[in-house]
């Protein structure tokens, strides 16, 4: 675990949250290509990288972890109402409180995706490790996340101040669980590989669940506009370079 791994989300997750209040509360479509490159670069990274890393440490095992982490992730975001993936419903701004769910899931499922950066730093061989591009992909996906989320408190508070408490109290669930990630590997001394792919097999099905609902979104119109398509295909493309 290294400084830079705390400090990248909490960059990103600022950067983000200060984007979105200068928004004034609006997504553009600009925010939608950045969030269609991520989750490319998510996708690719754990069909290429992933995927047959875990397979290979702890075999057939890891397919529960992933439909577990599948899962986890239909739950949330059932509370965050999709902010995940840059939606805001404004139908469901009716309330004058800001709905606490969508923050607390949004919260949980940023620490998930924290859990493996560092795990494999965590083991005596790093030789299967995918920190440092798991964790470029996952602050790219921060940016547009905490736009959405720095929008949403928008219309619910005028007050920046309370948006900027928000995104600063957002912007530590990442480091967070990054740090979890590691204290976990560290426990376990007999299987620690085992216990990493198991961790990374969960934020797997979450990277499943995210990155397609991203990539197979299409406009009001049901259709990909080129700049989405071109986003999608750079994404996958930076992956094949790593």
């Amino acid at each position: 675990m290294t400084a830079v791994q705390i400090i990248t989300p909490v960059v990103a997750g600022l950067l983000g949250g200060f984007a979105g209040i200068y928004l004034h509360g609006r997504i553009t479509k600009d925010v939608k290509i950045l969030l269609a490159f991520s989750g490319a670069y998510l996708f690719a990274l754990t069909v290429l990288h992933l995927l047959p890393d875990i397979f290979h440490i702890a075999g057939g095992t890891v397919g529960y972890f992933i439909l577990i982490g599948f899962l986890l992730q239909i739950t949330l975001d059932y509370f965050s109402k999709g902010v995940e993936h840059g939606h805001i419903h404004h139908s469901d701004q009716e309330s004058k409180s800001f709905p606490l769910g969508i923050f607390i899931s949004l919260y949980l499922h940023s620490m998930l995706e924290g859990l493996p950066i560092s795990g494999g730093e965590a083991l005596s061989h790093n030789h299967h490790g995918h920190g440092n591009a798991l964790l470029i992909g996952i602050a790219i996906h921060k940016i547009p996340e905490a736009i959405a989320l720095a929008a949403l408190l928008y219309h619910f508070y005028a007050s920046k101040k309370k948006v900027i408490w928000y995104i600063l109290l957002y912007s530590t669930a990442t480091p967070l669980g990054i740090l979890a990630g590691y204290l976990l590997i560290k426990s376990d001394i007999e299987n620690p590989d085992v216990l990493y792919a198991h961790i990374l097999a969960v934020a797997v099905g979450i990277f499943i669940h995210v990155s397609t609902t991203i990539i197979f979104e299409a406009d009001e119109h049901h259709r990909l506009s080129w700049r989405k398509v071109a986003a999608i295909l750079l994404g996958l493309g930076l992956v094949l370079l790593i």
